[in-house]
């Protein structure tokens, strides 16, 4: 199912290729067009997190109220999402989507670029040959790639690697709250090592998928900015204008609540 699923997405990138003439701009154009088809999934998403970052203060009361009794707070915790609707893996789903098609894409610009039929120049974007790392070993996909050496690319490899982590910084901040409690703050820290792991594979992974990366958390960073505003991109560059983005929850919260008593 896997080879079956590669060879698809090799298809869909070669035709796109064939019609716009160069493979960095079908990947792009493929990045859109998936992008779009999640859009649905995408807005549920953003609307959870949202929805639980606005459950914040609630959640610290049940914390500090239920602490010393964990089963009794899950319980409550669980009690508090059901009456709010809130699905607490709901923001997980996208990203579960998303990988598989990274890895993909990974797999089927190694085809493409052994493709005879297409032309050196189609497999070259912005100087950069979309079937190399920016750390190449030698392996048999790539050693007979005109122009192939094995090691460190060049320093016009390093633009797309540094994109995607500075892309996805940005997004990790913009979706998090300007004011957080402190375990919330030491959630949102732990989650920021993500852009670090991304990185490493933008360095290690043929650069055809890494423009995908980057292409995707562009409009992960612009979409995010329309649902969240900066968020707490703001705490670090206090000159950007804040807003509250177009999301509005659908399930309103009160402006005052209390954990029932015990």
């Amino acid at each position: 199912m896997w080879t079956a699923f590669v060879d698809f997405l090799a298809y869909v990138l070669s035709s796109l290729t064939a019609w716009t003439g160069n493979l960095g701009i079908a990947i792009i154009l493929f990045t859109i067009l998936t992008r779009l088809a999640m859009l649905p999934l995408t807005i549920k998403q953003l609307q959870s997190s949202k929805k639980m970052q606005e459950l914040q203060p609630l959640m610290a009361e049940l914390r500090r109220k239920y602490g010393r009794d964990q089963q009794r707070l899950a319980e409550e915790m669980t009690r508090l999402y059901r009456e709010y609707r809130v699905n607490p893996a709901g923001s997980c789903l996208p990203l579960l989507i998303q990988l598989p098609i990274f890895l993909g894409v990974y797999q089927a610009v190694i085809h493409i670029v052994q493709d005879t039929s297409l032309a050196i120049n189609q497999k070259i974007f912005l100087g950069i040959n979309l079937g190399l790392a920016t750390f190449q070993p030698a392996n048999q996909f790539t050693q007979n790639l005109p122009g192939f050496q094995p090691g460190f690319q060049g320093w016009h490899y390093l633009i797309l690697p540094v994109l995607s982590v500075l892309l996805q910084l940005m997004v990790s901040l913009m979706a998090q709250p300007k004011i957080q409690d402190p375990q919330q703050k030491a959630i949102s820290q732990a989650l920021l090592f993500m852009p670090i792991l991304f990185g490493y594979i933008g360095f290690t992974f043929n650069q055809g998928a890494v423009l995908y990366w980057v292409a995707g958390s562009l409009w992960a960073v612009i979409q995010q900015y329309f649902v969240t505003g900066f968020g707490a991109l703001t705490n670090i560059f206090p000159f950007l204008p804040e807003r509250k983005g177009f999301l509005t929850p659908s399930t309103p919260l009160p402006a005052t609540a209390e954990p029932e008593a015990e």
